[in-house]
């Protein structure tokens, strides 16, 4: 197999297969981050393996863009994560017109745990988040659904670790405003 790197830069014009073997090397990784955004969630249907198996579809099928590191696909996973996770919310509520899945998502509130009774209207509270700057929330999604440290997270998004911790902060403080529109939390 060629150099990971390599073919994360030149991404868009590597084969399928070559992507496929990009991924198949790091579904380790993106199967930890499956498993740390899962491992409270109490109504979801997917479990970790299934959730990284959608998320390596939509993955491989990603043509249009190249990737910068192994921390911008995982990032790129975790927003596919979430978006597969409220596509799962939504089947659910449609059929059952019932939003009482349950999910737990750690690392997002020091010293607490936030459980998302409302995986839809968390989706809402992000978009709206996002309005104000998108990076909020793709260090949301770094931290909450792939589960990255600070400092994966700060070469994720090309930026220093201190404004990483300082824009967390402020997402932090953005999100428990709101966090009445999507769960309690509680402490962790």
């Amino acid at each position: 197999m060629q150099d990971i790197t390599t073919i994360l830069k030149s991404w868009s014009t590597a084969s399928a297969d070559k992507r496929g073997e990009v991924i198949s090397a790091m579904y380790a990784e993106l199967k930890r981050c499956a498993t740390a955004h899962l491992r409270q969630e109490r109504y979801s249907e997917l479990q970790p393996t299934e959730l990284v198996n959608e998320a390596y579809l939509k993955l491989i099928n990603l043509s249009a863009m190249d990737m910068h590191s192994r921390a911008h696909l995982l990032g790129i996973a975790a927003t596919l994560m979430r978006q597969i996770l409220v596509d799962q919310a939504r089947r659910r509520s449609s059929q059952k017109r019932d939003n009482a899945m349950v999910t737990q998502l750690t690392g997002t509130l020091p010293g607490e745990i936030l459980q998302v009774t409302n995986l839809l209207a968390l989706n809402n509270v992000l978009d709206e988040l996002a309005e104000i700057d998108p990076i909020y929330v793709q260090i949301f999604e770094a931290r909450a659904f792939a589960g990255m440290t600070f400092a994966e997270t700060a070469i994720l998004l090309d930026v220093s670790e201190s404004t990483i911790k300082r824009k967390w902060q402020v997402a932090q403080a953005w999100l428990r405003e709101k966090r009445t529109q999507f769960g309690p939390t509680t402490a962790a």
